[in-house]
């Protein structure tokens, strides 16, 4: 198929578009393999010769630590052939890694027939050097916010266990229910700060029974325990980490309690009719979560109702970290939210963590 001066123009206006917005242009055969041309801009932002883009493509000069991650996640990419993007370490003309955003789609005639990929490529250095920062400091917080929060507390225990009065320990529950929320919100920056730093939420798996951990998810509430309705159905034994998923619950639950319409039920229903997973689900009778958010009520700080500032979810960490938790176990968490049926989130948790 030849090329027409309108083939030309469109190339040119995409060229002089991508560099307006500070990006980097290249373009890759049909299959990603190899560059259809030489790039200037790509040379010069990450310092690969001539030879080596032409030679490598966009994999000249990715760090060895992340080589094998990179090609594999661009060949799966390419198999695709949808639109992708990835956040890559390469070389500077100092020699030293840098973050590059890498932007890339496929081009195709009206037949649909793949003809190449086109795509950008954006220095984020600054960003992620920022971000990193951001993420160690919220360790070092609260790391080094538990060992005073932890004296404050049992000193207020220990008074509270001498005190008689009810002018006195009233106070005194007060601080250790503050107490208590604190230490929640200083975990959930720790779990989340080991997210982004690309570390995971860690888990030890020992034997467990779920409808003990819902039992005692929900005992321990502070508030709302008696709109709680739980069914259990089936075996529910498994090997997970009861404190984690214990977690878990009293997150949802909480979570179902500070949403739901006032006076209505909490169901929450625990069934082990599979031999190789267990669901569980908790629904409350509220108002609908806008449709515009609903895809991102897992992403950190985001909260649904923002007028609403509840206990441990007062940060919008709760339901971030309770993906990552079932994440952590292999399983998987949805979401569904109607004025009709209230809101439901179903967690399939497998009775087995991966390896």
């Amino acid at each position: 198929m030849s090329r027409t001066a309108d083939d030309d123009t469109r190339e040119r206006r995409f060229t002089a578009l991508a560099q307006a917005t500070g990006q980097t242009v290249w373009r890759l055969a049909p299959d990603g393999d190899r560059p259809l041309e030489d790039s200037p801009g790509f040379r010069a932002l990450t310092g690969v010769s001539r030879e080596q883009w032409l030679e490598r493509g966009l994999l000249a000069g990715v760090h060895a630590e992340d080589r094998e991650h990179v090609e594999a996640s661009m060949r799966a990419a390419f198999a695709a052939g949808a639109a992708w993007e990835l956040e890559v370490r390469l070389p500077r003309p100092d020699g030293q890694p840098a973050w590059t955003l890498l932007r890339a789609a496929p081009v195709t005639d009206a037949r649909g027939e793949r003809l190449e990929w086109v795509g950008v490529a954006a220095d984020i250095h600054k960003r992620k050097d920022v971000e990193t920062f951001r993420e160690m400091m919220l360790g070092i917080l609260g790391h080094d916010l538990r060992n005073p929060l932890n004296a404050m507390m049992v000193s207020a225990q220990l008074a509270l266990l001498r005190a008689r009065e009810e002018p006195v320990r009233t106070p005194l529950e007060r601080v250790l229910a503050s107490g208590e929320r604190m230490g929640r919100l200083i975990e959930q920056l720790l779990d989340l700060t080991q997210v982004r730093l690309g570390r995971g939420i860690a888990i030890s798996p020992v034997a467990a029974d779920l409808r003990e951990i819902v039992e005692q998810a929900i005992e321990e509430l502070p508030n709302g325990k008696t709109r709680v309705r739980f069914d259990a159905v089936g075996d529910l034994r498994g090997t997970w980490d009861f404190d984690r998923l214990l977690q878990v619950v009293t997150i949802l639950v909480g979570n179902a309690i500070d949403h739901g319409t006032p006076g209505t039920t909490i169901t929450v229903r625990a069934v082990g009719d599979a031999p190789d997973a267990v669901e569980l689900t908790v629904h409350n009778l509220g108002p609908a979560v806008p449709e515009s958010v609903r895809d991102s009520v897992f992403e950190p700080f985001r909260r649904t109702d923002p007028a609403r500032r509840h206990g441990a979810r007062a940060l919008g960490l709760g339901l971030f970290v309770t993906r990552q938790l079932v994440l952590a176990h292999g399983g998987t968490i949805a979401f569904e939210s109607s004025d009709a049926g209230g809101n439901l989130m179903h967690v399939h948790l497998p009775r087995r963590p991966p390896a």
